[in-house]
Parts: structure tokens; C-alpha cells; sequence
């Protein structure tokens, strides 16, 4: 879409958030993290490798994405150069994709699993794999262990439903197509 700048969020040591930077470093854009200030904020982990690489990181004392989100705009509209705004984890639909194929290839190899278990942080990893064993793998029972609060009872059918959208696949989405276990704990737990 010929933006320059790429933003994203996450938790302070957020492995989605770390990669998107080098990517976009990779691709000559300039990579802004907006991240919650929450955990280890140190240079330590992907913050070191976030330094290492020279990527603007800014920490935002709040609990609400979409505190991060207005940021985002602010900070773009403010540069007067065009921006993409990534959610956290990369979780929509687009997001979502590869996870399905990764259960179609996981279908591929001859191989059935009872439970497919993945963490649920932000949604989309849990949207790709439930999409990806409805349509390749229907005996396989999908569990998102959520790691934080935020209605995932919503959110995760809602990402599934955008990516079947954009593979044209013809499948009803309920609410037996999520399972979650809540796994909360201090920091990310």
C-alpha cells in the first residue's frame, strides 16, 4: 500500500512485535513500536534485539489497545508519511492465514492429532489453527490457554470468520469452534 512507516503493539517483550521490525527494517520501512508498559521493559530479550536493530520503541503506561491504536494515528498523521497500522500479535484475518495453512500442511502429513493447543494472547494464532481444523482436520478438537482477559469468546470467531471470508470458504463459525482455558496469571503468563 507504499507506506513507509509500519506500526505495531504488544507486551513489552512481544515476539510479534520484534519480528515485524526487522521485517520492515528488512524491507527499507521505518518500524514504530507502540508497547504496553507492562513486564520486562529492560533492555533485555527482544528489547536488546529491538536496540541491536535501532527500532523506535515507545512505551505506553495503559491497558487499552485502543489507547495504542489513537496513538498510532497520532504519531503517523504527525510524520505526514503514510502508515500501516499491524494489531497486536498480527491478529486478523490476513494474520490469521498462515495458521491455517499450517493445519492443512499438518493434514498433509498423514499425521492425526486429537487436541491442537496454542496460546491465546491476542487471538488470531488460535482464529488460523480452529479455521485451519475445521476445514482440513474436523476430528481435531483446537484449545486456546489464554494468557490475558480480553474476550476471546468474541474475538477468536470473529478473526476466524474474516479469514474464511478471504479464502471464500463456505463454513458457519459458532460457538463450539472455540475452546478456551484461562490461564491468567501475573504479567504474561
Amino acid at each position: 500500500q507504499g507506506a513507509e512507516i509500519v506500526f505495531t503493539t504488544g507486551g513489552a517483550q512481544s515476539n510479534h512485535a520484534m519480528l515485524t521490525a526487522a521485517c520492515a527494517k528488512k524491507l527499507g520501512m521505518t518500524p514504530i513500536l507502540i508497547l504496553k508498559k507492562r513486564g520486562v521493559t529492560e533492555r533485555k530479550g527482544n528489547q536488546l534485539l529491538e536496540y541491536l536493530m535501532d527500532t523506535d520503541v515507545r512505551f505506553m503506561d495503559t491497558d487499552s489497545y485502543d489507547d495504542i491504536y489513537a496513538e498510532m494515528d497520532r504519531v503517523g498523521q504527525a510524520s505526514g508519511k503514510k502508515y500501516y497500522k499491524i494489531p497486536c500479535g498480527g491478529s486478523n484475518a490476513i494474520g490469521a492465514l498462515g495458521y491455517v495453512n499450517c493445519m492443512k500442511e499438518i493434514d498433509d502429513t498423514g499425521m492425526h492429532f486429537d487436541y491442537v493447543c496454542c496460546a491465546e494472547g491476542s487471538g488470531g494464532t488460535h482464529a488460523g489453527v480452529a479455521l485451519g481444523a475445521k476445514l482440513f482436520m474436523p476430528g481435531t478438537r483446537t484449545v486456546g490457554v489464554m494468557v490475558d482477559s480480553d474476550p476471546f469468546d468474541v474475538i477468536t470467531p470473529g478473526i476466524m470468520r474474516g479469514a474464511a471470508e478471504l479464502l471464500q470458504a463456505d463454513v458457519e463459525i459458532g460457538p463450539g469452534d472455540v475452546h478456551l482455558l484461562n490461564m491468567c496469571g501475573p504479567g504474561y503468563a
